[in-house]
């Protein structure tokens, strides 16, 4: 009985923090944005996904997505689509291939712990090995297995012990498998301890070798075909990459590598995840302090340290995820350092008991207490957080920085008849292409003034004839393009004084009518002809509902009868924006300053912040997602930023930051995509999109 208890007091550490590790890597995989080459990733896995539903291997070993990375973790990602089967969205796929890198990522974690638990507890609150081994990378896999080949290797005996040896190889070739980054250091790492600490026969060398390569070559279905051609391709690529234009943009300095140890880069980054500032700089100062004393106790720790920072400085490309190749090191070495530091400060007090003489000592109540607070307000934060991780369900991301979107000010939305959507940015306009088999793979076509007719990078809106030509009016005039040439309209052509194309609507009859900051125009197929109640106005939006013009100006409103050529002119309390008329045939326009208003018998009705749950009065955009269901985009009154509501003729919905996956960028523009997704386009952020219905 004694000893099942002493086994089981042996296995509390180990339990402890293997439970805080899959709680972080479960807070993290729910809570952390899309990072920047997670939809390369996860397109790989798609692709992968794909070619194995095609029946054909010959499509999976000639996938060359990515082939400057190994092929293992993007297979691993390949079966979470597979597994999903016909539940296999975007989304899904997105946050179960975050578990299975958070699977590898705990895995790491209680490989470390097995030799040592406090060791284990710093590598599993360490930020950046948190971040990197909760997303869909290929961090997690090597970062578990060069952990598990280099300590198996510790445990080889020559005369008893030969499974480790076999053990470590393998996961050697797991790691060259996943990602080829850590075998430099690791390599070096394994020599040192098989030749100069271990005495390792050549012949054992030489079968471990073997089994790695072995295990190598299995796993990298790429190399299958003409691998030694393709591992030099792959291998040149690093270096072609490291010194091509994106590496000389971000401008990192030679010491970035010790900026991303000495500090919790992550913390700053992601506060909402990190919910503890981080220790990162405590423990890389710990594992400094330490150096002198591993190099006569554990070696093999300082050769680990040492030649993973040469690496990292000499390697130019220093993106924060290559600092996991050191992180165990210093997890180990800082540990060791933690605890002798304690069992000094122990002594210290035990000889001169400054804490008993100058501390309050508190009765058990009073701890009691404190702890029934602190549960409190943990279980608040985990109640808040899981709210959130909850309400990002469904959302996504369209950024320049994770998509060939042109630029993160996206102007105007066009929802397409055939599924396609129509982007006008402050860089250039795009036309984005779903595939039939998923959204994950779209194609994209980049319009600007160096590939295309477009007479101004600068897009701020967007229509569609009636003959299918493309308007896109820009800062600096009209461009049509037909789908295979580009017309040009500037100011003279359109009878205006102005070239600042700020709004545009299609008739049925093929007419386009054109507003600008300085008037509005209609073009009949062949001629302009500016529009006399618009004369040096500006004219902010336009809308044709029942042979009707309606025409938004500084102050008030025209409604053109486009048959008879009468009109009647409507006072408002502010601009307006942009109009709708919904389902129902009730015309709402966003007014800047007013609220949301609603035309009712013969008057303007207004949603203001005084008398609904709109957020803000400032209102861009008004959108019918639904039947009976708006969105509108509103904007601070006097910061950056917005947020985005729902109304649903009774209560409002407003989605922040805290309560939904909004990226909190103020939106602009709000339309509904042929698939039912709701594509919200923010001025600094690109889009913000949401899966109706999740």
């Amino acid at each position: 009985m004694d000893s099942k208890k002493t086994r089981l007091k042996s296995l509390r550490p180990l339990l402890i923090v293997l439970l805080l590790t899959v709680f972080l890597h479960a807070w993290a995989v729910s809570l952390l944005p899309q990072d920047f080459d997670e939809p390369v990733y996860l397109q790989n896995g798609f692709d992968y996904a794909r070619a194995f539903r095609s029946g054909g291997m010959n499509a999976v070993i000639d996938y060359a997505g990515t082939m400057e990375h190994p092929a293992f973790v993007k297979l691993l990602y390949a079966g979470a689509v597979l597994a999903l089967g016909k539940a296999a969205t975007w989304a899904n796929a997105f946050y179960t291939s975050r578990a299975v890198s958070a699977f590898f990522g705990v895995l790491a974690v209680l490989f470390v712990t097995l030799l040592d638990p406090l060791s284990g507890s710093f590598l599993a609150v360490n930020t950046l090995a948190v971040k990197y081994t909760s997303q869909v990378y290929l961090e997690a896999v090597p970062h578990a297995m060069t952990i598990a080949a280099v300590l198996a290797f510790l445990r080889v005996d020559k005369g008893k012990q030969n499974r480790w040896l076999w053990l470590s190889a393998f996961a050697l070739g797991v790691a060259a498998a996943s990602k080829y980054s850590y075998i430099p250091v690791i390599l070096i790492v394994l020599a040192y301890i098989a030749i100069l600490e271990k005495k390792t026969p050549i012949a054992w060398l030489f079968a471990y070798g073997t089994l790695a390569v072995l295990t190598f070559f299995a796993l990298d279905v790429h190399l299958w075909r003409d691998p030694f051609h393709r591992i030099v391709e792959s291998l040149t690529y690093h270096v072609q990459y490291s010194q091509g234009a994106h590496v000389q943009e971000v401008g990192y300095p030679w010491y970035q590598p010790f900026i991303w140890i000495f500090t919790s880069s992550p913390a700053s980054w992601h506060p909402n995840v990190f919910f503890y500032y981080g220790f990162d700089g405590i423990f890389t100062a710990l594992a400094v302090f330490g150096l002198k004393r591993e190099w006569k106790e554990r070696r093999w720790l300082v050769v680990w340290l040492v030649s993973g920072i040469i690496f990292l400085l000499l390697w130019p490309t220093k993106w924060p995820q290559y600092a996991l190749t050191v992180t165990p090191a210093i997890c180990i070495m800082a540990a060791e350092t933690a605890r002798r530091l304690w069992r000094w400060l122990r002594h210290q007090e035990a000889y001169w008991e400054y804490f008993r003489n100058f501390l309050p000592a508190p009765t058990k109540w009073l701890w009691w207490a404190v702890g029934a607070f602190a549960l409190f307000i943990a279980v608040i934060y985990i109640s808040a957080a899981a709210k959130l991780a909850v309400g990002r369900l469904g959302w996504s991301s369209v950024a320049a920085e994770n998509s060939p979107l042109p630029g993160n000010t996206v102007n105007a939305l066009l929802p397409l008849e055939d599924g396609r959507m129509l982007i006008a940015t402050d860089k250039g306009a795009a036309i984005w292409t779903p595939t039939a088999a998923t959204n994950a793979s779209p194609q994209w076509t980049i319009f600007d003034r160096e590939n295309s007719g477009l007479v101004d990078d600068n897009v701020q809106s967007l229509a569609v004839d009636s003959a299918g030509n493309f308007w896109f009016g820009t800062a600096s005039g009209l461009s049509r393009y037909n789908g295979v040439s580009w017309t040009l309209y500037r100011s003279a052509d359109l009878g205006l004084p102005g070239d600042t194309v700020i709004s545009l609507a299609a008739g049925a009859d093929g007419r386009i009518y054109a507003g600008t900051l300085d008037g509005a125009a209609v073009f009949n197929g062949v001629t302009w002809t500016p529009i006399d109640q618009a004369a040096g106005q500006a004219s902010f939006a336009l809308a044709i509902s029942s042979g009707d013009l309606w025409m938004a100006l500084l102050d008030g409103v025209w409604q053109i009868d486009l048959s008879e050529g009468s009109s009647d002119f409507h006072l408002t309390e502010a601009p307006v924006k942009h109009f709708l008329f919904d389902s129902s045939g009730i015309l709402w326009a966003a007014t800047s300053g007013s609220g949301l208003a609603r035309w009712e018998d013969g008057g303007w009705q207004y949603l203001t912040t005084a008398n609904s749950g709109l957020p803000f009065n400032t209102v861009n955009w008004v959108a019918e997602v639904e039947p009976g269901i708006l969105w509108v985009a509103t904007s601070y009154p006097n910061n950056a930023g917005g947020v985005s509501a729902s109304f649903d003729g009774r209560e409002w919905h407003s989605f922040l930051t805290n309560n939904s996956g909004a990226s909190g960028s103020e939106p602009l523009v709000i339309v509904v995509s042929a698939d039912g997704q709701v594509w919200t386009g923010t001025r600094s952020l690109g889009i913000d999109i949401y899966k109706l219905g999740r």
